[in-house]
């Protein structure tokens, strides 16, 4: 847990020594600047005759620092214009001033009499905020550093992923692609609401030898969004392509100025140490509130040696049954029953279809029926990313009503559901992922929290909710990472992983993928049942992408059949030796579910083939090796 010194006793002793930062106006944007502290009543003090003490520099300050941090301009030129030295280690307040920087990841937050420098010294940053009152949150300092300035919260992270190569039109595809795709779309902001408060600005003198691209907007109608104020700043070294730093700040008023100002103030020096994130394990907590016969088909799934199974079709839910099933049977039934859910479709809302679910669902765990898996996601575009995106009207309260009807029809359902919500987040192809959100991950966590709240107020009690990042991050990049976008203990009880194998070329076996995804979530998630939410292998689509030329080539569909029917049984081998070494990941895998649908390409006119996960007729080896190995992994059990 990220220690801190407390706030009053840090605003008691500062209350008497600082002035109130105060900017000039600035017309636009909804009112004038009032700076990254608000407006304070200078004329407060009960004795106003009484001159404020000098202040006294912190004696901590010399033990750490360093001439390169000095910032003039903001009245920082020595040790002794700091009246407040934090050292933050390894993501923790600490009173070890004499500790090396560079043997861990070490962050400074030294204040003077108006501003606070801010050193990433494992990342070889830093800059100037124009308030002397700053707290940091580096637990996913991997990720991000999180500052708190009066107002102000301010996300930094060092991006250098970029597959594209260091060059120039590397760094464009990846910024058109990846950073200000709709920051800088004046449709995409009008579709939300959005508007700018300044036109976008590029700067080359704004920091030497850097370039600056300067983004500012304001969420109208802000409802909930308690700091409706975007600042985002993308910083590059000239001749760079590949490092870049992003800095999103969000604010209660507009500050554009002062934020331009922070900006200028960047410094860059060799890191020491390493940026790391420490968040250590989630602890898995279970609802009190949830009704018995969900907590008995929780502990079943916590208990389960191997997964229970489904599978998604989505057209004919008992079509893929009768394939998997064939001519003779087996004895095996999925039990799992996926099914997807949109808010809605443009202006029409969607609503849960109760005589597919009582179709084919209706399980417990127990009475031979499958479970209702229902992924819900925030999207009446289908995720076409590029205009309306419902997260903004999702916080300003428009869809509440909306969502106390799911809840109410979930309520009345009863059984227990897996409640799959908004997967694949940390990505660039939902339209709730970090790019249609201002590239800021915490309005996902709001509108995850504010729907969790809302099914707590209708008293639904049958809800196992699961957060389902996918395995790789893409956007490749840190400040989109999973881990961002976690809602809190409280608002998860399941891991949910994805991962697939395109099955079009060479072929990571599922102990490949797995063993990847263990390693990663483990430390995190490991008090947590996990489920594989969706996955597949392909047998080869009828086009195929080619990066040499980046274009789609006539292929046959259906080619890899025989390596997507080795890839399954080596799945099912894994699970059978799930206890012994090497083979933990099929431990925690508690349920999955193939994505029986494929992937298309639109070329010309007509669509193709290029991801080939459906289960069909034509796919007989792979059917017969499913019908062997279903009923086979659970006659132990």
């Amino acid at each position: 847990m990220r220690k801190s010194i407390p706030f009053t006793l840090v605003a008691c002793f500062l209350a008497l020594l600082v002035m109130p930062i105060l900017l000039s106006a600035c017309g636009g944007g909804g009112g004038d600047e009032s700076g990254l502290s608000g407006s304070v009543d200078d004329n407060s003090d009960d004795n106003p005759s009484k001159a404020p003490e000098e202040p006294t520099p912190d004696p901590n300050a010399k033990a750490v620092w360093e001439d390169i941090f000095a910032d003039e301009d903001a009245g920082i030129s020595s040790a002794n214009d700091i009246y407040s030295a934090k050292y933050y280690f390894d993501g923790a307040l600490t009173d070890e001033y004499d500790k090396a920087p560079d043997s861990g990841d070490a962050k400074f937050i030294l204040s003077g009499k108006t501003g606070t420098r801010f050193v990433n010294v494992a990342e070889g940053y830093m800059f100037t905020i124009p308030e002397p009152l700053v707290e940091g949150d580096f637990s996913l300092s991997e990720n991000r550093s999180r500052l708190f300035a009066g107002d102000a919260i301010i996300s930094v992270s060092k991006e250098d992923q970029s597959p594209y190569g260091n060059n120039a039109d590397g760094w464009e595809i990846y910024l058109t692609e990846w950073l200000n795709r709709l920051i800088g779309d004046i449709s995409f902001l009008s579709a939300n609401n959005i508007m700018r408060t300044s036109q976008s600005k590029t700067y080359t003198d704004l920091i030497p030898g850097y370039e600056v691209m300067e983004y500012n907007m304001y969420i109208k109608l802000s409802g909930d969004i308690e700091r409706p104020y975007y600042n985002i700043a993308i910083i590059k070294e000239v001749g760079e392509y590949v490092t870049f730093y992003l800095v999103v700040m969000k604010t209660k008023s507009k500050v554009n100025d002062d934020f331009t100002k922070m900006i200028s103030s960047f410094g860059f020096f060799t890191p020491r140490g390493e940026a790391k994130n420490h968040v250590g394990g989630f602890e898995l907590v279970i609802p009190e509130h949830w009704s018995d016969e969900t907590k008995a088909y929780f502990e079943k799934l916590q208990n389960n040696t191997v997964p229970d199974w489904g599978f998604f079709y989505a057209r004919n839910a008992q079509q893929y049954i009768d394939w998997l099933q064939g001519e003779e049977g087996i004895n095996y039934k999925p039990e799992i029953f996926m099914t997807y859910l949109h808010i809605g479709y443009g202006s029409s809302l969607n609503y849960l279809n109760m005589n597919l679910i009582n179709e084919n669902a209706g399980g417990n765990g127990y009475n031979g029926k499958p479970v209702l898996n229902l992924t819900y996601q925030f999207t009446t575009t289908n995720n076409n990313i590029t205009g309306f995106s419902p997260m903004f009207d999702i916080i300003r309260g428009k869809y509440d009503e909306h969502f106390r009807k799911l809840a109410r029809d979930i309520k009345e359902y009863g059984k227990p559901v897996i409640f799959r919500l908004n997967n694949e987040m940390n990505t660039d192809w939902t339209s709730y992922c970090g790019i249609v959100t201002l590239l800021d991950p915490d309005i996902f966590v709001m509108t995850w929290q504010r729907l969790y709240n809302i099914f707590k107020e209708e008293g639904v009690n049958n809800t196992i909710w699961v957060f389902n990042p996918i395995n790789v991050t893409c956007p490749f990049c840190d400040w989109g990472a999973y881990l961002c976008y976690f809602p809190g203990t409280e608002y998860v009880q399941m891991l949910g992983l994805t991962d697939y194998e395109p099955g079009n070329a060479g072929m990571n076996s599922f102990k490949t993928l797995y063993t990847k995804a263990y390693n990663q979530y483990i430390s995190q998630f490991g008090s947590y049942p996990w489920m594989i939410g969706e996955f597949a292998c392909g047998a080869g689509g009828e086009k195929q992408f080619s990066w040499s030329d980046r274009l789609y080539h006539e292929t046959v569909l259906g080619r890899s059949q025989s390596n997507q029917s080795a890839w399954i049984k080596n799945m099912f081998e894994c699970f059978l030796k799930s206890s012994e070494p090497g083979y933990e990941f099929a431990q925690k895998i508690k349920a999955a579910v193939w994505f029986s649908t494929n992937d298309y390409v639109d070329l010309d006119g007509k669509s193709y083939i290029v991801n080939y996960y459906q289960l069909d007729e034509r796919l007989e080896q792979t059917l017969e090796t499913l019908r062997e190995w279903l009923p086979r992994i659970h006659e132990g059990e």
